[in-house]
C-alpha cells in the first residue's frame, strides 16, 4: 500500500512540472520582442538600400547627360532615352543596330516604374525580309530573332524588332566584345554582313549600362519602400 501511495505521489509531482503555459501578459511580452526584432530589421533594409540609391543615382544622372531623352508630347505617353548616334533621324541608307531604353514602359505589382530596353535592326538595300540576325566576334556567335517591324513597297529599308529577352542579350553580347571585330549578320530570304562601328559599339554599351542602372533603382526603390511599409506597420503595433 506504501509503494502505490509513493507512486501515485511522485506521479502528481512530475505532473504538475510538466510544459509551462505562459500567461497574457507573457505572450504580449513575446509578440513585442519579436515586432520589435522586425523593426530592426526593416530598417536595416531601408538604410542599406538608401546607401546604395544615394551611389547609383548618381552616377545615373551622370550617364544620362550623354543620352538625348526622345517623346512626342502630342501621341505619346511615355518617352525613350537614346545615344544621338543610333537615332534614326537623317540615318538615311545607314544599315546599323539601334537601341534605347524607354521611361515606365509600365507599372509593377508594387507601383514602381518598370522600364525596358527595345533594340532594332536598320536596314537600307534590296529587300531580305530578315526575321533574325547572327552577332560574332572572337570566333563566338549568338543569334538573336524579333518580329520584321516595317519595310517600305520597294522594300528599300527594313527594321526588325528584337524580342525584349534577345534585345537585352545582345547589348550583353556587344559589351563582352567591344574590343573585338563585331560582325553583324542580318537572315532572311537573302543575308547581308556588316562590321559593327566603334561609335556604335560604344553608344550600345552605353544604352546596357543605362538599362542597368535604371533597373537597379527601381529595385532598389521598390525594396526600400516595401521595408518603410513594414517598417511603419510594426511601428503602429508597438504604439499600442
Amino acid at each position: 500500500m506504501k509503494k502505490i501511495l509513493f507512486l501515485v505521489a511522485m506521479a502528481t509531482i512530475f505532473a504538475s512540472c510538466g510544459p509551462h503555459k505562459p500567461s497574457v501578459a507573457e505572450q504580449r511580452a513575446e509578440k513585442r520582442q519579436k515586432d520589435s526584432l522586425s523593426m530592426v530589421q526593416y530598417a536595416r533594409t531601408m538604410a542599406y538600400t538608401d546607401s546604395l540609391l544615394q551611389t547609383v543615382l548618381p552616377q545615373a544622372d551622370e550617364l544620362l547627360k550623354s543620352f538625348k531623352y526622345v517623346k512626342n508630347e502630342k501621341y505619346a505617353d511615355h518617352g525613350y532615352y537614346i545615344q544621338p548616334v543610333l537615332e534614326t533621324a537623317g540615318a538615311g541608307q545607314r544599315i546599323f543596330l539601334q537601341a534605347y531604353v524607354m521611361d515606365a514602359v509600365s507599372g509593377s505589382a508594387d507601383g514602381a516604374p518598370a522600364y525596358k530596353t527595345v533594340v532594332r535592326s536598320f536596314y537600307y538595300g534590296q529587300k531580305l525580309n530578315h526575321k533574325g540576325l547572327t552577332v560574332s566576334a572572337d570566333s563566338v556567335s549568338n543569334s538573336f530573332h524579333g518580329n520584321l517591324h516595317a519595310y517600305d513597297a520597294e522594300g528599300q529599308h527594313e527594321i526588325l524588332t528584337l524580342t525584349d529577352a534577345d534585345a537585352v542579350a545582345l547589348l550583353q553580347f556587344v559589351s563582352a566584345y567591344v574590343p573585338a571585330k563585331i560582325t553583324v549578320k542580318l537572315e532572311g530570304d537573302k543575308n547581308y554582313s556588316y562590321i559593327l562601328k566603334d561609335k556604335d559599339k560604344a553608344a550600345l554599351v552605353e544604352t546596357l549600362r543605362l538599362q542597368t542602372l535604371m533597373s537597379d533603382i527601381r529595385t532598389l526603390e521598390a525594396q526600400h519602400k516595401q521595408a518603410s511599409l513594414q517598417y511603419e506597420k510594426y511601428a503602429r503595433r508597438l504604439d499600442k
